[in-house]
């Protein structure tokens, strides 16, 4: 039954819920390895781990969409990364405020932690800066990035500029050096 889901009957595209549930499950899983890290090593030891290890989940999605937008001839650029981009965009660009929460489904849930957990503000806003950063570094390797507003941060949106970089054309990236092991 090449295309059917016993379950579903032909396979079907995730809904936004399906997405963002998924979503929230990966920010849960970064949530709970900071707090891992933390409590192990104190928050000064795990946080460079920790942006260390964004930084490799980086270099690691943008060799792919880098190799995957060469493979179809296109420039890797910034114009050309949505084209490659492994993100589910969905879970971003469908919703809509009525349906609750915030657009960013990250933001969402770790939003929730910070009561609890307040150091965990400077983990969650860390993420964010350099997974987007490394991410259009690594794949250009011609722009660099800087987040202008941030839901992490208590603003409406997240919004950011992207600029031209010597440094990165020069393979000097924001956060961190190519391992080409």
């Amino acid at each position: 039954m090449s295309g059917e889901n016993k379950n579903t009957g032909p396979a079907a595209q995730p809904s936004l819920g399906d997405v963002r549930q998924a979503c929230r499950q990966f920010a849960m899983l970064y949530f709970n390895l900071c707090r891992t890290l933390v409590e192990a090593l104190g928050e000064e030891a795990a946080f460079p781990l920790v942006q260390k290890t964004i930084f490799h989940l980086a270099l690691d999605r943008t060799d792919r969409s880098r190799a995957k937008a060469l493979a179809q001839d296109l420039v890797p650029s910034l114009e050309n990364f949505p084209l490659v981009n492994d993100l589910p965009f969905i879970a971003w660009k469908e919703w809509k405020p009525e349906d609750g929460g915030v657009r960013c489904p990250y933001a969402e849930a770790w939003l929730g932690y910070y009561e609890v957990y307040p150091w965990f503000k400077r983990f969650a806003s860390m993420y964010c800066d350099v997974i987007d950063t490394t991410n259009i570094e690594n794949f250009s390797r011609t722009t660099s990035h800087r987040i202008t507003r941030n839901l992490l941060w208590g603003d409406l949106s997240c919004e950011r500029e992207y600029f031209e970089s010597e440094k990165i054309k020069r393979g000097i990236f924001t956060y961190g050096e190519r391992d080409n092991g």
